[in-house]
């Protein structure tokens, strides 16, 4: 029953969004600005896009988060199927998508196909990365170019004189970066390489944090800051994201590592646990006194909630009460936690399948942990392939963390975990 009320509600949506749309004193046309959005190729929920409006001497920068509810109602059947999911699950032969796909497709999407409903935060800054002045508003855009990593990437390196928006941009988001660590952020660059599947056959596809992934974290970073500030200001019951700092690591061991791959493990270690909370609390990697998830509406709840809300506020509509919000981020949170446990279970049978096919291979790799030495469990970095997993190392060498060797991956009998064994340095 509840899929036959959705297919009633998505074409119910399609239908009203074939019509011109009529925009109202609370929505602003920014179809005129000159609208990027940057993404992987193959993306196909496309929530963020980015613009630069020069305004005398000043740029002023718009980060555009997709509006889905826009198009539909808090406890509709969609809403309610999304709640259920509370996220996209990723797998690495399968999707599910919180948000019907045709919706995703056709109306939700900020892609090149036309205009699109859109919640835009408009930035001036200070010269030091600071924020002078903010504006938050219910918006049509356009998107004029759609790129992927590597167009972008071209474009802020060469910037043509046609096309210095992305390298202005990139400029400005570098800057207040540096604000955001003098304020105590903390910055872990690193290539990392994660599964993929293709024919039921696993690759592994490295990411590099080049200037463009850069440029877009920033972005979404500075935008679930900014309207964490509007949302506390406003008394607009939202999910905040919490992160404490706890050091279970001191910080003299960290800066005496000399092994960047180390010193990012230990960094990391020194980091609490992220969670969902009504009450707005630091980030304490972020640097930030309050920050939200929002850039994600079309494939985390969390930031559908928040959509809701702000949409709700601008449109002098009723708010979704603090005890219901309180009660869907309690729901976030468990639910959540079970979606990540999924993603990991899949990326760890498909990486032992790469294992399988691999099996004759040397890898070079540093240890970075001994989660049980008396066991020979360890947790290995396998440099070649920027990722690090847990294993069972045969071995009876005292090895040190840190410490950089060769191994071969040997057949095991536990399922769960890869063992390898030590390579012994020829003579």
């Amino acid at each position: 029953m509840c899929n036959k009320i959705i297919d009633i509600e998505v074409k119910d949506i399609k239908s009203r969004c074939k019509q011109t749309f009529n925009l109202n004193t609370s929505v602003r046309d920014l179809t005129h600005l000159k609208t990027y959005s940057i993404d992987d190729s193959q993306t196909f929920e496309i929530d963020d896009a980015i613009s630069l409006e020069k305004i005398s001497c000043e740029h002023k920068l718009w980060i555009h988060i997709a509006s889905p509810t826009s198009y539909f109602e808090y406890q509709s059947a969609i809403d309610k199927k999304a709640r259920k999911l509370i996220s996209t699950v990723y797998l690495s032969t399968n999707t599910y998508y919180m948000l019907p796909e045709i919706l995703i497709n056709d109306v939700f999407s900020l892609s090149d196909k036309g205009k699109r409903k859109s919640l835009s935060l408009g930035v001036i800054f200070n010269e030091d990365g600071s924020v002078g002045s903010t504006e938050i508003v219910q918006s049509i855009i356009k998107v004029d170019f759609r790129l992927n990593y590597t167009e972008a990437d071209e474009l802020i390196d060469y910037a043509p004189k046609e096309e210095k928006d992305l390298s202005i941009i990139s400029e400005i988001l570098q800057n207040r970066k540096c604000w955001r660590k003098s304020s105590g952020a903390m910055e872990i660059l690193e290539s990392f390489g994660k599964i993929i599947v293709e024919d039921n056959n696993p690759a592994l596809k490295i990411i590099d944090p080049t200037l463009s992934r850069q440029l877009i974290s920033e972005a979404m970073i500075l935008y679930g800051n900014l309207l964490s500030n509007f949302t506390k200001v406003n008394k607009i019951p939202v999910p905040y994201r919490v992160q404490e700092r706890m050091d279970k690591v001191s910080i003299d061991k960290i800066h005496h590592s000399e092994n960047n791959v180390l010193y990012n493990y230990l960094l990391k270690k020194t980091m609490g646990k992220s969670y969902y909370s009504i009450n707005p609390m630091p980030h304490s990697s972020l640097g930030l006194t309050s920050y939200l998830h929002a850039t994600s509406p079309i494939r985390r709840y969390a930031d559908l909630l928040v959509n809701y809300q702000l949409n709700r506020y601008l449109s002098n509509k009723d708010l979704i009460s603090k005890e219901e919000v309180e009660q869907i981020t309690q729901e976030i949170n468990n639910q959540g936690r079970q979606n990540i446990m999924r993603y990991r279970e899949d990326q760890k049978y498909w990486l032992s399948k790469w294992f399988r096919n691999n099996i004759v291979k040397e890898y070079q790799v540093i240890l970075l942990h001994w989660v049980n030495k008396f066991q020979n469990i360890c947790i290995l970095y396998f440099i070649e392939y920027h990722f690090s997993t847990i294993c069972n190392l045969n071995t009876k060498k005292n090895l040190n963390i840190g410490e950089s060797f060769n191994v071969k991956k040997i057949v095991g009998n536990n399922n769960d975990i890869n063992y390898f064994e030590l390579i012994p340095l020829s003579k």
